[in-house]
């Protein structure tokens, strides 16, 4: 047995009512065949993953204090920490119920490829060691254990040093378990600041070049890409940089090996060309004509429109209304409820770059409503600004309708709508899964200002509760834009005139999603 994991002793795999009768079960799916003689509901098995992995994080506490408590008691210096199980034990295991498994909670697990290499690979102490290390500093975080802190980062150096041996190898480097640990290490690094975990993108993305077209071998592989491809468009945009054309090159490979008509994929390869239009947008000095542009974009959005109605039957959700919730919890009275939080994190995915798509649309509109028009192209042109418009609003209450389930503010069964409360800790995984889907709408400069409250409220809690620094970095550009806005419209009416001149301000920011 791995070192990094611990099977529970004879943990029974029966359905929940045999278990609880003690009778023998059969374990037929979907029902178990002694449920159906005695006409029960089958009330389903245990989660694979819940019985690999025992999460001992509160018990492990408990004995590390009373601990501590007992060596102030005698006055001598305090213990050597060494919890057992293990530190990379309590690391890994929390990684994996948090980032990986989730259990039957649809706001943990959206990083869920990670078990199909983590299986193969738990003797792998490179893997084991960067996995411990983000689990570690995201209980350190959200249990407010401040002393594990330091083994984290002791992990996270450990897990450094390991990758760079192995990188230095032609075999090792171009392991599956070598790239799963530079992407596990990537959401340390996003845990504590934007610049550090984009050079960590970069080098993710030199090694699944290097790695070249003979890496898309398994569907884990095929994942692992898209993390990276992922990660890369979001660190292009910020960067002001156009997508890679090594990594656009391997993309048309795996395109001969993954289903490409599904709205994972797409949604992949509609972000490579979003990238692309951004930087264009952003470099053009009359070089490129601004109508082409425009068209561009449009093709552009409508093919974000028709990847959000595959999502649709791909990866359908339920819109819940509770005018009466607490509004710190639910915006609006509204959530949504989805299956998973890979359904989560693809919806808003594509709710964020199509948002930006329509800043893009909004701003190239705007520039053309300067210009000597004719009334009839004046007329569509601010026809299709007010559209425009009502776009970039849906897609914002779209994605703040995300957050109650994504923080596990609410209960992710379909048969019980009742928040389950603020007071209850925000989930690590959906606060990182959350940070850039608030940043998106906040960063939106046509968002009303009460709405860019609420969410500078809610990045605040995710920054202060989750540790994720990250969040906390990216704030600091909202409430800049919002004192903006609140200037502007002090000294005028709310206009055309007025969003350009935020627009304008907002770009010295830096990093702006804004075109």
């Amino acid at each position: 047995m791995s070192p990094c994991s611990q099977a529970r002793p004879r943990v029974s795999k029966s359905c929940a009512n045999c278990r609880a009768v003690k009778r023998r079960c059969d374990k037929q799916v979907p029902q178990c065949g002694q449920c159906i003689r005695t006409h029960d509901v089958c009330a389903g098995y245990r989660d694979e993953w819940d019985l690999h992995f025992r999460d001992q994080t509160s018990q492990t506490i408990t004995r590390v204090k009373e601990k501590e408590a007992s060596a102030k008691a005698i006055s001598t210096p305090p213990p050597v920490y060494s919890p057992i199980p293990s530190i990379d034990d309590i690391g890994v295991s929390y990684f994996v119920n948090n980032f990986v498994a989730g259990g039957h909670s649809s706001d943990r697990g959206h990083l869920n490829y990670v078990a199909t290499i983590y299986r193969s690979n738990e003797r792998h102490p490179t893997l084991v060691a960067s996995m411990a290390a983000v689990g570690l500093v995201a209980l350190a975080n959200s249990a407010k254990q401040p002393e594990l802190v330091n083994h984290a980062r002791a992990k996270y150096s450990e897990a450094i040093q390991q990758v760079n041996s192995a990188l230095a190898s032609p075999v090792e480097s171009l392991k599956d378990d070598i790239l799963m640990s530079v992407i596990s290490l990537g959401v340390f690094e996003n845990v504590s600041n934007f610049p550090s975990w984009a050079r960590h993108v970069q080098g993710a993305a030199a090694l699944v070049v290097a790695r070249g077209k003979r890496q898309f071998t398994s569907d884990a592989a095929i994942l692992m890409f898209n993390q990276v491809r992922a990660d890369t468009v979001v660190a292009c945009i910020h960067n002001h940089k156009p997508f890679p054309a090594d990594l656009r090159e391997l993309q048309d490979e795996a395109v001969t090996h993954t289903a490409a008509s599904g709205a994972f994929w797409l949604l992949g390869v509609l972000a490579s060309r979003h990238v692309d239009l951004l930087w264009k947008v952003r470099q053009n000095n009359t070089q490129i004509a601004w109508t082409g542009l425009l068209e561009e974009a449009t093709a552009l959005q409508q093919d974000f429109e028709c990847l959000l109605g595959v999502l649709a039957i791909e990866e359908p959700y339920s819109i819940i209304r509770q005018p009466d919730s607490d509004p710190e919890i639910i915006y609006n009275g509204r959530y949504d409820l989805y299956q998973s939080s890979w359904a989560i994190r693809i919806w808003n995915n594509a709710r964020m770059l199509h948002m930006i798509v329509c800043n893009i649309i909004y701003f190239l509109l705007t520039k053309s409503l300067t210009m000597n028009l004719t009334p009839v192209l004046r007329t569509h042109a601010t026809s299709r600004l007010q559209q425009t418009l009502q776009i970039q609003s849906k897609l914002e209450n779209d994605m703040l309708a995300t957050v109650p389930q994504a923080l596990g503010y609410i209960p992710s069964s379909p048969q019980s709508y009742a928040p389950v409360g603020h007071c209850s800790p925000a989930s690590v995984s959906g606060s990182y899964l959350l940070t850039w889907c608030l940043y998106t709408v906040g960063q939106s400069t046509v968002v009303q200002s009460r709405t860019r409250q609420w969410v500078i409220r809610r990045m605040r809690e995710i920054g202060q509760n989750t540790g994720i620094s990250v969040a906390l970095q990216l704030l600091e550009d909202i409430v800049k834009l919002d004192e903006m806005q609140q200037a502007v419209n002090d000294d005028k009416s709310r206009g055309v005139v007025d969003v350009l001149d935020i627009r304008e301000k907002a770009r010295q920011l830096g990093g702006e999603q804004c075109v």
